[in-house]
């Protein structure tokens, strides 16, 4: 038994109970402004309980299994590189979505425009698939193009959510 594992499945679950307790309203009858309107709640409430439900089998395995193996994630300089690969491309994602610069007194320094979020996540897709993924360019090219299509499509016009947007929406070039 790993006390590491459980003791995350333990913390997944709490996450997800909050969640699913702050959201609770999806289930209130007048949850929707238009009939048939599901309401805000209601994806945050189910993504909770799915995270609940992978923290349980999560929780689960770890106690029925047998687990020799005691070498963990950070066992050697692979694991290291392996939780990097993850967590640098993240931290440039997000700093792409908003962008960095400030502002001292009427005069704004961008040093990074926004990006928003569809064409961040454009480059991330992209970057993924090519170097994780290894995929071949031509994929690569529909991976960045299709993933914020999709996603704009879903969110702007099926879901009415404004996501953030670029420095090209804010100048007339981009839908988004």
């Amino acid at each position: 038994m790993r006390p590491y594992q459980l003791a995350t499945a333990a913390a997944i679950i709490a996450i997800a109970a909050v969640a699913m307790f702050d959201s609770r309203a999806a289930f209130s009858p007048s949850v929707g402004t238009a009939p048939g309107d599901v309401g805000s709640r209601w994806y945050p409430f189910w993504t909770a309980a799915i995270m609940g439900i992978a923290g349980v089998v999560v929780l689960y395995r770890t106690l029925v299994t047998n687990q020799t193996d005691e070498a963990g994630v950070f066992s050697g300089r692979e694991g290291v590189f392996a939780v990097l690969k993850l967590a640098v491309p993240m931290l440039f994602y997000t700093i792409l979505i908003g962008g960095v610069g400030w502002q001292s007194g009427d005069i704004t320094y961008t040093v990074i425009p926004p990006l928003g979020f569809y064409i961040a996540t454009g480059l991330y897709m992209g970057g993924f698939a090519w170097w994780i993924g290894r995929y071949r360019i031509w994929w690569v090219g529909l991976i960045a193009l299709a993933f914020p299509l999709v996603i704009f499509a879903a969110f702007e016009l099926g879901f009415q959510v404004t996501l953030p947007k670029s420095f090209l929406y804010e100048r007339g070039i981009a839908p988004f």
